[in-house]
């Protein structure tokens, strides 16, 4: 399995099983969700490039997440973006199974943006993540 499918799996499993997040949201979708009603989060277009350390072979990976609230509540926005942080901040840096040669030896955040819509709030944040093949 690519480091960037790795990753990005690890990152998908830790947010679709927080019950506290899925309790703010009705979905987390793998790219643009078909049929969603708001609140809804997707895991965006990733970007990646190469990255490594003498010895280590691995990759850089910037991984947008964005989030649609329908309406004008402000307070959903910031505790669902909350409780992502948190949730990515706890996620287990080694990646087991089917991605088991792949260790996120760093996930942070990066930048975030919030537009508010004439029918509903959007945002965008960005996690910056470095992840290491370990064989």
């Amino acid at each position: 399995m690519s480091g960037e499918m790795a990753v990005r799996g690890a990152v998908l499993t830790a947010l679709r099983s927080d019950a506290a997040l899925m309790n703010l949201v009705n979905l987390v979708s793998d790219g643009e969700p078909l049929k969603a009603s708001p609140p809804w989060l997707q895991l965006g277009e990733a970007v990646a490039s190469g990255w490594g350390a003498r010895g280590v072979s691995g990759l850089a990976l910037r991984l947008p997440i964005q989030l649609v609230v329908r309406g004008d509540d402000l307070a959903r926005v910031t505790d669902v973006l909350a409780r992502v942080d948190a949730v990515l901040a706890g996620i287990d840096g080694d990646l087991g199974g089917d991605a088991g040669d792949w260790r996120i030896t760093s996930l942070r955040f990066e930048r975030s943006r919030i537009l508010r819509g004439r029918t509903a709030w959007r945002a965008s944040v960005d996690y910056a993540a470095r992840a290491a093949r370990v064989n």
